[in-house]
């Protein structure tokens, strides 16, 4: 009995034996889940801290002149997000933030002999790590935000966790970046008089040409921007100004019908004589002056007074529009507002003036970029008086007058053309269009050094084919005659030239003097845009424009009229021709250092680099920028950082070599050994340009030029250099004394290796007691980037800048983190 008594108990002994092992078993088996667990989630912390790490050190300030010129590229060119599906990763992000930090952020996940290892393997454990960190970019062009997120995929035991910002961006102080999306606009004010219909309205010509009884009568708003502007309205018949006045000075209106729209004015504004009619509201800064007669069926609100003349009797705050009272003649159909209200006896204002004031500003109002020129600013020209410079660098044009017609594209009697950007480009001194008119079949630019006259009756008329378009730059006069001036095989005022929208017809005249810059007097319907930015246009007889005006100031007499085009609203007054960043030689600095600088040495004589306040006097990049702060040569204009474009921010010299292989190729390149130029070579000369490869170094005196010079080497000068243009230099550059003669274009430094297409060291040394200057010369430069063909040109640059202009700024505000 006791035997058995033994086994039971040790039977029960091992079957607690066993359960204790199973929950000692079950306990070290969830121990070591919550372990892992811990460390799981340790790691997912550790990532969600790395990506917002990662965002906090790209808003830190000392990244900001890198993050903000990035991010400005990306909404300058989208595309670019599509080359890198909009991320960057490892050495990328590390272009963007302050060096070192990539390092500190994979800095405990090394192994620990990571020291004792080779540079290859360091760098390959670096790059395996970096992988993983990623920054992902997305544009949202409408809401203006960029969304910035940073993602850890998987640095510490595969946990990926990301955080994201937003970054809005605005224009502040921009000008309209070529866009005339008002319509009218006048610096100086414009008038309006006459008795036969002067008229101003709008129509969209992609719904068909004008029609009185369908694409017509939309508003137009009218603008005027200097403080001291006048607008003056004394039109006796319909059908009178479809649109908003909107004048940073004063307004005058007597005897017209009617104002069919709002009044938002800096100044004061006159409403006198019968049938002064305005069907909106008037919002004044200063004063609103109603005289006997007028009539406004809107409501009145002006911060200093509104003061009502003649015996009106009751004037009532809201009354019903066009309603009369006994002894009133007309009445104000709103409310009327105003700290001061002033009124003549027997007049009375009926409403509730106890209203707290909102006051008026009159910036408000403007559509974004429109400014108020002040007392002794010059007036905004919208960069279209560069325009002439642009294209007018040839020498000794032709008097040039088209009288026959001999057929389909007959600008050949125009003389020899280039081609600029797309457009065909002819020069001459004087131009008259008459007799059968002109053909033309494809982009074309006629530049004109004094007056155009065109004189058109009957059948004649310049006639576009499809496809083509016509700009014509006067730095003369412009002067319309005839009754048929425009013809159009088909109804199509905006066309694309040059890889953009373009008017059709466009007419500028850059004329500062006496009498009117642009006169329209004619009976015909005449298309396009009208530019002045330093004189009058003048529209009367029966002259009807299509179109848009911008000028220093308008007069609209007898029956002409402006009937603005709709379909304009997003065509620049300007085109890409006219200088877009690194879309032509003509942006470069006087010099231009693309790679690091070892040792410097600049003029401390009298030579200088003079960027003519049209570029910096010397561009380098941004890490050498401390090095030529005290250039004295350069007068302190100095630019840190080299734009996109071929350069790609200096991270590589890919496409610059891939461009110089195309100089250093194509057929008429004139090539050169290096070593064997003599001292006095010249490499071509002024109206004899050409593209010139030295294979090797130059150590001469006295070389001069024009066009494009290419130094594989070194170029030592010496004596007296001259040269128009471009010189590029891939080796060190050095200047031995000389004076007399200049660098009238841009010196290019930018030496770099062709096996890692890396910009290596480059010297730079200035000796002697010489005088050689160094100035920017757009002609020149201009003329040496024709030398390329269409695809040598397009490999230069993306030709896309950050669409800020003028004093505009690209602002960015941190808006949202998540």
């Amino acid at each position: 009995m006791k035997k058995q008594q033994k086994g039971a108990a040790l039977f029960v002994v091992m079957a607690l034996l066993s359960a204790s092992m199973v929950v000692g078993m079950s306990a070290m088996q969830s121990s070591l889940v919550d372990e892992r667990l811990a460390g799981n989630f340790r790691s997912s912390v550790q990532a969600q801290m790395t990506a917002e790490n990662t965002l906090a050190s790209l808003v830190n300030p000392v990244n900001t002149a890198s993050r903000n010129e990035y991010l400005g590229q990306l909404v300058a060119n989208p595309q670019l997000l599509e080359e890198t599906e909009g991320k960057l990763t490892g050495d990328e992000i590390a272009q963007l933030l302050q060096a070192g930090t990539l390092d500190q952020f994979i800095e405990d996940l090394l192994p620990a002999n990571f020291d004792e290892r080779d540079e290859d393997e360091q760098r390959q454990i670096k790059e395996e790590l970096l992988a993983n960190l990623e920054l992902q970019f997305e544009i949202d062009a409408e809401a203006q935000t960029v969304t910035i997120t940073s993602w850890d995929r998987g640095l510490r035991n595969s946990a990926a966790r990301d955080s994201a910002l937003v970054y809005r961006y605005e224009f502040e102080g921009a000008d309209l970046s070529g866009i005339l999306s008002n319509g009218i606009i006048t610096c100086y004010g414009a008038s309006f008089e006459g008795g036969g219909g002067v008229a101003v309205d709008s129509f969209d010509s992609q719904l068909g040409a004008y029609d009185l009884m369908g694409n017509s009568g939309g508003k137009a708003s009218l603008v005027s921007l200097h403080e001291n502007s006048l607008l003056k309205f004394n039109m006796g018949s319909a059908p009178g100004i479809t649109g908003d006045i909107l004048t940073a000075g004063s307004m005058e209106v007597t005897n017209t019908m009617p104002i069919d729209g709002d009044v938002y004015s800096m100044g004061g504004v006159t409403l006198k004589g019968n049938n002064a009619l305005i069907t909106g509201n008037i919002y004044s800064e200063s004063s609103v002056l109603f005289q006997v007669g007028t009539r406004v069926d809107g409501n009145v609100l002006a911060n200093v007074s509104v003061k009502v003349l003649g015996n009106w009797g009751h004037v009532a705050a809201l009354q019903p529009s066009g309603s009369t009272r006994e002894n009133t003649s007309y009445a104000i159909g709103g409310d009327v507002t105003s700290p001061e209200i002033y009124t003549e006896v027997g007049n009375r204002i009926e409403g509730d003036q106890n209203r707290s004031f909102p006051g008026v500003v009159f910036e408000d109002y403007l559509s974004e970029g429109l400014k108020v020129v002040q007392e002794g600013q010059a007036c905004p020209d919208y960069s279209v008086g560069t325009i002439y410079s642009e294209y007018g660098f040839k020498s000794n044009p032709r008097d040039v007058s088209v009288v026959e017609n001999n057929g389909p594209g007959n600008t050949g009697m125009l003389g020899e053309s280039t081609f600029i950007n797309g457009f065909e480009v002819f020069h001459v001194n004087s131009l008259t269009i008459g007799g059968d008119g002109l053909i033309i079949d494809r982009p074309t630019v006629i530049v004109a050094d004094s007056d155009v006259s065109l004189v058109l009756w009957n059948d004649s008329a310049i006639t576009l084919r499809e496809g083509a378009s016509l700009r014509i730059i006067s730095k003369g006069k412009l002067d319309f005659k005839g009754s048929n001036v425009f013809e159009m095989d088909s109804f199509n005022p905006v066309v694309e030239a040059g890889g953009e929208l373009v008017p059709a017809f466009s007419f500028v005249s850059l004329y500062e003097g006496e009498g009117n810059a642009v006169a329209m007097d004619s009976d015909g319907d005449m298309y396009g845009e009208v530019l002045a930015p330093f004189g009058n246009v003048s529209i009367s007889g029966s002259a009807s424009l299509m179109g848009r005006v911008f000028s220093e100031s308008l007069s609209v007499s007898g029956a002409g009229s402006i009937h603005y085009d709709r379909a304009y609203e997003n065509v620049a007054i300007t085109s890409s021709a006219a200088s877009p960043e690194w879309c032509s030689f003509d942006d470069l600095s006087p010099l231009t250092v693309v790679s690091p600088v070892g040792s410097l040495s600049l003029p401390n004589s009298k030579a200088e680099f003079n960027g003519k306040d049209s570029v910096p006097d010397v561009t380098v990049t941004q890490g050498d920028l401390e090095k030529f702060s005290g250039a004295n040569a350069a007068n302190d204009n100095i630019r840190g950082g080299i734009p996109d474009g071929l350069f790609n921010h200096g991270e590589s010299a890919e496409k610059f070599h891939a461009f110089i292989e195309m100089l250093r190729t194509r057929s008429d390149t004139v090539q050169v050994q290096g070593g064997s130029v003599e001292n006095n070579t010249a490499f071509g000369s002024k109206g004899n340009e050409q593209i010139t490869f030295v294979n090797g170094a130059i150590d001469a005196n006295n070389i001069s030029g024009a066009g494009v010079l290419v130094v594989k080497g070194n170029y030592d000068a010496g004596g007296n250099p001259e040269f128009d243009g471009l010189i590029i230099v891939l080796g060190n550059y050095s200047q031995k004394g000389g004076g007399g003669r200049d660098l009238n274009g841009a010196l290019l430094v930018a030496p770099y290796n062709v096996n890692d297409l890396k910009f290596t060291e480059a010297n730079i040394e200035f000796s002697g007691g010489g005088s050689n200057d160094f100035n920017y010369d757009e002609a020149a430069l201009r003329t040496a980037f024709n030398l390329l063909d269409d695809e040598e040109q397009a490999s230069w640059g993306s030709c896309n800048a950050p669409p800020a202009s003028g004093d505009g700024e690209l602002t960015w505000y941190l808006s949202d983190w998540r």
